[in-house]
Formats: structure tokens, C-alpha cells, sequence
């Protein structure tokens, strides 16, 4: 079963995206609970927090590295 989150990576249901590549992809939230509600999250799936291993360290980091880039925007 396919999360709502794998459906926007997907491009099954549309987002506003604000950033993209590879391993990222960033979008505005469609229910902001702040002026500025954007979310960052990794095209691989990964459940929840206690899912992340050591190899997925580098995109972790390059996930906090995409959020400075779209703050500093």
C-alpha cells in the first residue's frame, strides 16, 4: 500500500513543489499551520524515525542542507 507521501513522490497526487532532485523532494503543505508550511522529505521510504539506518545518514544531512537552502529563499 502506497503512502500518501509515495503518491506526491509519485506524482499520483499533485503538490506545489518547491524543491526536487533526486533524492529529495519539497513541497508546500496543502493545510499550513504557519504562513510558511513547507515539507521536506526523502524519496525513499523510510516509516519513521526509528527506520533510519546508518546508510541513510548522508541523506538525512542533505535533507537539513535542502531546508537551509528553501529558508534562506
Amino acid at each position: 500500500m502506497s503512502t500518501i507521501f509515495k503518491k506526491i513522490i509519485n506524482k499520483e497526487i499533485p503538490s506545489s513543489v518547491v524543491y526536487e532532485d533526486d533524492n529529495i523532494l519539497a513541497f508546500n503543505d496543502v493545510a499550513p499551520v504557519a504562513p510558511v508550511h513547507i515539507l521536506i522529505i526523502p524519496k525513499k521510504e523510510i516509516p519513521t524515525i526509528n527506520d533510519i539506518t546508518e546508510e541513510d545518514k548522508i541523506l538525512i544531512g542533505e535533507m537539513f542542507l535542502v531546508a537551509r537552502k528553501i529558508a534562506k529563499n
